[in-house]
């Protein structure tokens, strides 16, 4: 799914103009507000009186010897990694990444640049949307099992996306069966498996409109996601879960994660790190609000209630000071505990979606997001863009406002 929401470059270069006009020092408008980075205490919030939620981030003055370095990796959407080999040969390190989206050339040789030694040892989390064509998703996971000891996978919707190529007769639910098998053939895992005290849990999952629990964006003329999203088209699905619109598909794909995995995960609860992932959204307080998304109608298409709550049988309800769920799908980079689980987005997104990120990722990712040598999980949170803004301001679904560069995108509908 294709969702990146950064601020249009346009109109970003407009406002840095107009604000340089009025001061010598450099500032910079950030869509939203990034918060402040961990790793320097350059940055001051600036609240808008003008617009209600709108932040401005200033920058100081860079020292002298930083000049070079101005402007360049100003807010890392997640920190550099250390990839330089462990020291100890019983390090055991996860890495995580999603949305590869091979199809596209540039990802595909971003996947093959991948060094050949530095994760050989370790293991790889990739939470879905691989590729939307089975040939390119064999090449793709061949390439990764050949760069880590172990890889995890769990289907997106980009990966069940049925082409004519793959055969007339070929459904979502064949194609599904069809990744499992080509990942079994690799030695891929596609169900949980315990690795040095560390359990990897994919959790397969499909989204439901219903799991949109906030205000609709009214009087502009949004297309419904029946009309936006490639999947409805792409996608096909055998009676009787043909029907997009219900909660019938999210149902079906909870119920394809076996319950024996979920006993044996109870077993080691309090002894083990355990790490779930899934591609699509768990809660709804993982993407932004409507009234800030280029496709308003976006969280009617992103995730599932049932995922949350298999969740909760897993890490307890309660969550643990060690809960962790990777996911993907919306192509933001997220950390943020809730209601004790910690909820981490780390994806290769799309090469023009890279393009207009201040830190292009590609000295960022995979994402390390466990290293027994460090203690287990990485430490958090990390500096992600819009986790950071929703660590210092509240939701306000009640405000249905277009922010400004998404009005741009929208002509308002006019009462006959």
């Amino acid at each position: 799914m294709c969702a990146c929401q950064a601020l249009p470059l346009k109109y970003e270069r407009l406002m840095r103009r107009s604000l340089l006009c009025r001061s010598r020092r450099p500032w910079w408008l950030v869509a939203l507000g990034t918060g402040q980075s961990q790793s320097s205490q350059r940055f001051q919030f600036l609240p808008s009186s003008t617009w209600k939620c709108r932040t401005i981030v200033r920058c100081s003055r860079l020292p002298r010897e930083d000049k070079k370095r101005r402007g360049k990796g100003l807010m890392p959407l997640i920190p550099k990694q250390d990839t330089q080999p462990p020291l100890s040969p019983s390090t055991m390190r996860v890495y995580a990444i999603s949305d590869l989206h091979t199809d596209y050339e540039a990802n595909m040789e971003w996947v093959k640049c991948l060094s050949s030694t530095t994760y050989l040892p370790h293991t790889l989390i990739v939470a879905g949307d691989v590729a939307n064509s089975l040939d390119t998703f064999t090449t793709a996971m061949r390439i990764l099992k050949e760069k880590f000891q172990h890889v995890f996978f769990v289907a997106g919707n980009h990966d069940l996306w049925c082409k004519s190529t793959e055969g007339d007769d070929v459904n979502s639910v064949l194609k599904l069966g069809m990744l499992d098998d080509t990942c079994k053939s690799l030695g891929v895992y596609t169900t949980p498996k315990k690795l040095n005290g560390v359990w990897i849990y994919p959790i397969l999952s499909w989204y439901h409109q219903s799991f949109d629990k906030e205000k609709d964006i009214l009087g502009y003329n949004i297309r419904p996601p029946h009309k936006a999203a490639s999947d409805y088209r792409l996608c096909k699905w055998p009676l009787p879960l043909d029907d997009m619109n219900d909660g019938c598909l999210a149902r079906y794909f909870d119920e394809l994660n076996r319950e024996e995995f979920q006993r044996e995960v109870a077993k080691d609860q309090e002894d083990c790190q355990i790490i779930t992932f899934s591609h699509f959204l768990p809660r709804y307080e993982l993407c932004p609000e409507k009234r800030m998304l280029f496709y308003p109608n976006l969280p009617k298409i992103t995730g599932s209630d049932w995922l949350e709550a298999r969740l909760r049988t897993i890490h307890g309800r309660h969550g643990s000071p060690t809960a962790c769920h990777v996911f993907g799908h919306t192509h933001f980079c997220w950390d943020a505990t809730l209601d004790g689980i910690r909820y981490i987005q780390s994806p290769l997104a799309y090469p023009k979606e890279r393009e207009r990120r201040i830190n292009g990722g590609v000295d960022w990712l995979p994402l390390c997001l466990y290293d027994s040598d460090k203690g287990g999980l990485v430490e958090g949170p990390l500096d992600c863009h819009w986790s950071n803004y929703y660590r210092l301001n509240q939701r306000d679904p009640d405000n249905t406002e277009l922010a400004p560069w998404v009005a741009s995108r929208y002509q308002p509908v006019v009462a006959s």
